[in-house]
């Protein structure tokens, strides 16, 4: 089955070539992730602290006359006797009540802009800062003064200048600490996403400030876009890529298997499907499931160290009134809990999948041979209907075909139950952690929102075995077929 591809001189070319190619579309892939888990704590922290530019909403008697009803619900509300009142006199109640609604939440909006306005230093005013800062290269606090003349706005004090340069210098040891602190697979992906936010917000993190205008917010989206195209540009040459890959293994095995079946006189049972569709089967889900694990581990690889460093901040909270007499207190000064909370999520679930799915194999190569025996004998008819595919041979056959299906639907049935009920059951498990956390203020709604990302991440990928565990039972029954196969054609014989 590998032989024929990977030992084959004809055929290296393709098979090791076409393989780091693959590797790199993945690495590079997992890289645009890690990208996106930063954008997600950056775009979910601007859009909680909106910057309020307050939209005055006028009344339209047009529509309001349209929309009017007079109901049991709105006399209660405007106090008016449901037995005697005057259509006209409702009508005009409710149409002061409605105007009188407008105004307040006009009047609400304009107070939250005012107060908003009175700590909101302009963006221009950063960018005039950014660019001071950067020609001076070394920054002392006595340049206050310097930075206050140079800057278009004189109505600044040096306590919000100073605010600004702080956020900025803060915003700089950030991304530096965070590009150092990054491993080897992760490097790429943060060097990437600092000069997106670099190109679209002048600075390569966030900077942290009071409010977040709408120019900010379509500045993140368009560093999403930039991530997200190219994503879905890679992750297309790679699906294209990875279906002729495995169709030329299958083009390496064909021509190997049909040089020694040739040779063998003997009627081997199901051989034509041996050929020509488990061997295109077992190329593609070999194919689909290899990339999928060096997927996964190349995501653990980077997402870990994510989620280990996240975990303390999530997680301070959840144990703060913890006994020491619990026999739980082991788990408060527990680093990276998260990640051991994912990996035990995983394999409880793989362990799991295992019992319930014992039986799929077994009966997935058990329907194989009875489709195997009803095509044949559909196969000899097409040359001699009077002696095959007799009435009662097809009822026969297809009675059998019918049993065995009943049972791998049932064992099948079962199965899906657990595996959609464990999956539903987990995306709530890092919002329970991370709750107390949240509620506390230690965390924000970014932290919360890249933690879940990070969390899924890792958890998806310690779990890539049950979620391929039906395709993982399909290839352990083609994989048996083909070892038959292999040994009635004698091809490990041959090949030695």
């Amino acid at each position: 089955m590998f032989h024929s591809f990977f030992a084959s001189k004809k055929w290296a070319l393709w098979a090791y070539l076409g393989l780091f190619l693959l590797l790199l579309f993945l690495y590079l892939q997992t890289s645009f992730n890690v990208a996106l888990n930063s954008w997600y704590n950056d775009f979910y922290n601007t859009i909680q602290k909106p910057k309020i530019n307050a939209i005055v909403l006028n009344f339209d008697e047009a529509k309001f006359k349209q929309d009017f009803k007079i109901t049991p619900s709105l006399l209660r509300e405007l106090n008016i006797d449901s037995k005697d009142y005057n259509q006209s006199f409702v009508y005009e109640k409710a149409k002061a009540k409605k105007i009188q609604e407008i105004q307040n939440e006009n009047k609400q909006r304009l107070n939250i802009e005012t107060t908003q306005n009175s700590s909101y230093i302009d963006k221009d005013i950063f960018r005039q800062i950014i660019q001071i800062l950067e020609e001076q290269k070394d920054y002392k606090e006595q340049n206050l003064t310097q930075i206050s003349q140079k800057i278009k706005d004189k109505n600044l004090s040096l306590d919000q200048i100073n605010s600004v340069v702080q956020s900025i210098i803060k915003a700089k040891e950030q991304a530096k600490n965070s590009f150092e602190n990054a491993n080897f697979i992760n490097k790429f992906a943060i060097y990437y996403y600092q000069n997106l936010l670099k190109y679209f917000l002048q600075t390569p993190a966030i900077l942290e400030k009071p409010f977040y205008d709408l120019q900010d917010f379509y500045s993140l989206i368009f560093v999403f876009l930039g991530i997200a195209i190219p994503y879905v540009l890679i992750a297309t040459i790679n699906i294209y890529f990875a279906s002729v890959y495995a169709f030329k293994w299958r083009e390496a095995m064909t021509f190997s298997y049909l040089k020694f079946w040739k040779n063998k006189n003997d009627n081997i049972e199901g051989s034509s499907q041996r050929i020509q569709e488990d061997v295109y089967n077992f190329s593609k889900i070999v194919e689909s499931l290899g990339l999928s694990f060096v997927k996964a581990l190349m995501t653990l690889i980077a997402f870990i160290p994510i989620l280990w460093n996240l975990s303390d901040l999530a997680t301070k909270a959840l144990f703060l009134n913890l006994d020491e007499n619990s026999s739980f207190y082991f788990l408060k000064n527990t680093d990276g809990l998260l990640v051991y909370v994912a990996l035990f999520i995983s394999l409880g679930g793989l362990i799991a999948s295992w019992f319930v799915g014992i039986k799929l194999p077994g009966l997935e190569y058990n329907n194989q041979k009875v489709e195997a025996a009803f095509r044949k004998e559909l196969v000899y008819a097409e040359d001699n209907r009077e002696k095959f595919a007799k009435n009662e041979t097809i009822i026969e056959l297809f009675t059998g075909l019918k049993f065995s299906y009943k049972r791998l639907f049932l064992h099948y049935g079962y199965f899906n139950i657990w595996l959609i009920l464990f999956e539903q059951i987990i995306v709530i498990i890092p919002f329970l952690i991370m709750a107390p956390s949240l509620f506390g203020g230690i965390i924000t709604l970014g932290i919360v929102m890249q933690i879940n990302n990070a969390f899924d991440q890792v958890r998806s990928s310690f779990s890539v075995f049950i979620t391929n565990w039906t395709t993982i039972t399909q290839l352990r029954s083609i994989y048996k077929r083909l070892k038959e196969f292999e040994i009635n054609i004698d091809y490990k014989k041959s090949l030695k």
